[in-house]
């Protein structure tokens, strides 16, 4: 029993120190084993200081704060226009219209209004970036001039515009948006 035993265990000690083989290409050099693997492309995000890290989160945290709400606004712009397609007749249009813009204001009125104004700067940019058209184009579009100029003049009280464009190439904070929602996706934190 005892032999059997100190077998079993020179066995065990024997296979835990072997070295596994690796799959993929390796080349051996001198006696040196050299692995060729693909490794996951990854981004090194420096930053001057910790004032630049700071804002880094910051709008980490309103980008993944926000864009639960822009995928909602992106669904429901391309169900309002396949539905608006069906529909032949221009009055039966607006009544559908209408009726969405009262469901959706009973529906996210009061999650909305909790977003501060740099959510709201936020939202507006990755609208943009989602739908390939403005905010303001898109209530131009579906309320009329009056509603957008309203609701642009709204904004601009706010310190944000409607009409803001999603520029990752030449703006700085764009492009950090845009690491961010590519980071996110990757990680599964957003869809």
């Amino acid at each position: 029993m005892k032999n059997f035993v100190f077998y079993i265990l020179i066995y065990f000690t024997t296979k835990s120190y072997s070295q596994n083989i690796v799959d993929g290409n390796f080349e051996i050099i001198n006696g040196d084993t050299v692995v060729y693997l693909d490794l996951p492309e990854f981004e090194v995000l420096a930053f001057k200081n910790s004032a630049d890290r700071i804002l880094y989160n910051r709008l980490k945290r309103r980008v993944l704060k926000v864009y639960p709400y822009v995928y909602i606004i992106k669904n429901k712009i391309n169900q309002i226009k396949i539905t608006l397609d069906s529909i032949p007749k221009r009055r039966a249009k607006r009544k559908y219209l209408k009726n969405e813009t009262r469901m959706l204001k009973n529906e996210y009125s009061k999650q909305l209004k909790k977003l501060t104004i740099n959510d709201g700067k936020v939202l507006v940019k990755l609208v943009h970036r989602e739908t390939n058209s403005t905010t303001y184009d898109i209530v131009k579009s579906y309320r009329g001039k009056l509603n957008a100029l309203f609701w642009q003049t709204t904004a601009l009280f706010w310190d944000n515009s409607l009409k803001t464009k999603y520029d990752p190439v030449n703006n700085k904070e764009d492009m950090l948006i845009e690491h961010i929602v590519i980071q996110a996706k990757l990680n599964g934190e957003i869809n």
